[in-house]
């Protein structure tokens, strides 16, 4: 409970301390390495994802292997914009694998 209270606080300060517009852009086409800092936060969710897959297919299936991977791919659809659509979908995913696993220990 102590993280959640310490988000909201972390959240409300960058809420109040950050400008209208942190980010202009001056030209329409982004320039590649632009589009590789944009690309560049993938690279953490992706890296976890792909040890992920291997230590799955490596060991016996279990309940929480899917929420891990739900945990990713929400993190990997906060990371890119063009994927923000999903990110709804994607976490109820997450929300019913945790409620599976809940379920089966319960």
């Amino acid at each position: 409970m102590l993280w959640f209270i310490v988000a909201i606080i972390a959240a409300s300060i960058m809420f109040f301390f950050t400008p209208e517009k942190a980010i202009q852009h001056a030209d329409n086409s982004p320039s590649f390495f632009n589009k590789l800092s944009q690309h560049s936060l993938l690279l953490l969710p992706i890296t976890v994802l792909t040890w992920l897959v291997v230590a799955i297919i490596s060991a016996p299936i279990t309940p929480f292997a899917g929420t891990a991977v739900g945990f990713v791919l929400t993190s990997c659809a906060v990371a890119l914009p063009q994927l923000h659509r999903y990110l709804a979908v994607i976490a109820s995913l997450t929300f019913a694998a945790l409620l599976i696993e809940l379920a089966l220990y319960l």
